[in-house]
């Protein structure tokens, strides 16, 4: 037992190696940012019903910290804001515009030896009742602000949509895609759209999926494989957000974006550093996850994950000594 004085759970390794001096810099710019645009920062309870999660997002369970409480009810470490943010939303008994902003910790069950950590520092916004091209460009405006306030170089966002994703899904039917479109690997995906015997303007927009990333101009070009109009209305939308940045030089375009969240709809967004190979930001539209309230609003968010911005610091200065 004595070994255990000097050690920390490899869970928590990542926690005392953050920069508190840098860590409540950000903090003091992105609240700074936050309050400019009236989002009410909230406080969450570090606890929540296994159940919550359970039934609302279908999580599996074995990512959550899990207890028992004094009641017997299983209870769970914090896995993400958006829920229970959605939860005050809900309660509040309205339908009216709602801008939150969150700076906290959740904790997910990270596989081992895979170099993460279960410990995660988060800072965010839920933008709930604004729906379509408005909130979309709210949400993203908001991101290319507090993005610029980081004084880091080389900083990229990524943009993705969840409607193309579930179309594409739902007219191939098959869960497999999900995985190829991950990977971006070509002879995969023929392989596939052979095995599944795909053919006609379907099979050539899969065939050429692999390489559907880049510029505004690449995206545009991709429009001549795309015959579905639920696919082009998807493009179409990206396209329009894109149109309305003040940062068009920064944005990218993934169209194998596939969701981090089982409850995103609609545009989604990941922030890069080229110091890091995990995104620093992310996030995306998520207009049905308030009807499990019964409560149909749409909604839209994002999160910076603070441990990897935080290395992608440490990485940039290395690289300017």
């Amino acid at each position: 037992m004595e070994e255990f004085k000097y050690l920390i759970p490899e869970e928590s390794g990542d926690a005392i190696s953050l920069d508190a001096r840098k860590l409540r810099l950000i903090e003091g710019s992105l609240r700074k940012i936050f309050d400019a645009h009236n989002y009410e920062e909230l406080m969450l309870p570090t606890f929540e019903y296994v159940d919550f999660y359970a039934s609302i997002r279908d999580q599996a369970e074995d990512s959550m910290f899990q207890f028992v409480n004094s009641d017997g009810k299983r209870i769970a470490l914090r896995t993400d804001f958006t829920l229970p943010i959605a939860r005050i939303y809900n309660n509040e008994r309205t339908n009216e515009v709602k801008r939150y902003s969150y700076f906290g910790k959740v904790y997910r069950l990270a596989k081992r030896h895979k170099g993460r950590s279960s410990e995660l520092y988060q800072i965010g916004t839920e933008l709930i009742g604004l729906g379509g091209k408005a909130g979309d460009q709210e949400c993203l405006s908001l991101i290319e602000e507090t993005m610029a306030s980081l004084d880091l170089k080389d900083l990229k966002i990524e943009l993705g949509s969840a409607k193309f994703y579930l179309r594409l899904m739902e007219l191939v039917k098959d869960d497999r895609l999900s995985g190829i479109l991950e990977k971006k690997q070509l002879s995969e995906m023929k392989r596939f759209i052979k095995e599944k015997g795909i053919t006609g303007s379907l099979g050539r927009l899969l065939e050429n999926l692999p390489t559907a990333f880049g510029s505004y101009e690449e995206l545009m070009a991709f429009k001549d494989y795309v015959k579905d109009f639920e696919l082009l209305d998807a493009i179409d939308r990206m396209a329009a957000l894109y149109e309305g940045s003040k940062h068009k030089e920064d944005i990218i375009f993934d169209l194998c974006m596939v969701p981090s969240q089982p409850y995103y709809t609609g545009v989604m967004i990941k922030g890069y550093s080229y110091y890091s190979a995990y995104p620093i930001l992310s996030g995306g539209r998520y207009d049905k996850l308030l009807s499990y309230f019964d409560n149909e609003v749409p909604a839209i968010g994002f999160s910076y994950h603070i441990n990897t911005l935080l290395n992608a610091y440490v990485k940039e200065g290395e690289a300017d000594d």
